[in-house]
């Protein structure tokens, strides 16, 4: 009777269907235990590297957004107007160019340089206030390079200096020629008086024209009112580096220095009448 019921209800599971059921479930313990142990899978590595990489770029772009602002506001901000030097004096500046020069330190370089070319007072450039009150005769500065012992004063090879090298020798030696022997004698002296100097034009990039009109008088020993010479020049200035000097040089490089610091040099001078043609 126990036979009869048992086949009516249905045949037993298969032993080995079973046995493969509760394989898959220990495999599957397995694998999630291996997950947890071992690490992680390629697939959740990939991912994570993604995420890891979004974050750094985001970071990047953070920060370079933040740089920009920072460069934006820094030129925004007004270039500083006034700068103190190592002796205490301030002086006001402003910002420009390597080859660029303003209008007004083109011509006061200019006229300082031919003032002092063409000044020959037959006295020392005084260095101390002792000089100023006892000034020293000039014995010039002869020009070996030349024949004939030709003789400028020394304030005018000093103020050389202001003019480029290819142009310097063929100005000192028309310089010589026109310096009369008596300025070393302290019989005659000679100032440069400027009546007129035009304002510097542009020719090139950081070449600059000017025009001078101004008389040379020439005071001899008993002729207070003076002879007239026109001086009427065109003069030609370029941009140039400035000297450094340090502490040990020597006279000649800090005469040079002084000279040169505006960063000009004359390199071509011509008379007025000739350069209008």
């Amino acid at each position: 009777m126990n036979r009869r019921q048992h086949g009516k209800g249905g045949s037993p599971p298969d032993a080995k269907e079973q046995q493969d059921g509760e394989r898959d479930i220990q495999l599957k313990r397995l694998r999630f235990l291996h997950r947890s142990l071992g690490g992680l899978s390629p697939k959740d590595a990939l991912g994570l590297l993604a995420v890891a990489t979004l974050s750094l770029h985001v970071l990047l772009a953070v920060g370079l957004f933040l740089l920009y602002g920072s460069y934006a506001r820094l030129v925004e901000r007004p270039a500083p107007s006034l700068v103190q030097l190592s002796d205490g004096t301030a002086i006001e500046v402003a910002p420009l160019g390597s080859r660029e020069r303003t209008p007004e330190v083109v011509k006061r370089f200019a006229v300082d340089a031919l003032t002092l070319m063409m000044n020959w007072s037959g006295t020392l450039p005084a260095q101390n206030a002792e000089e100023v009150a006892r000034p020293q005769p000039d014995p010039g500065i002869e020009l070996t390079e030349f024949s004939g012992r030709q003789k400028v004063t020394t304030a005018a090879w000093q103020g050389s200096f202001a003019l480029s090298e290819d142009f310097r020798p063929t100005f000192l030696l028309a310089l010589a020629e026109m310096t009369p022997p008596q300025v070393f004698g302290g019989e005659m002296e000679v100032a440069l008086m400027p009546l007129q100097v035009g304002e510097p034009l542009k020719i090139a990039e950081g070449r600059w024209k000017l025009s001078m009109v101004a008389n040379l008088m020439v005071f001899a020993r008993g002729k207070n009112l003076g002879d007239v010479i026109p001086f009427n020049k065109e003069i030609f200035v370029r941009a140039t580096e400035a000297p450094r000097i340090g502490a040990s040089s020597g006279s000649y490089a800090r005469q040079i220095a002084a000279i040169r610091a505006s960063g000009l040099e004359i390199y071509r001078m011509s008379e007025l009448e000739e350069a209008s043609q």
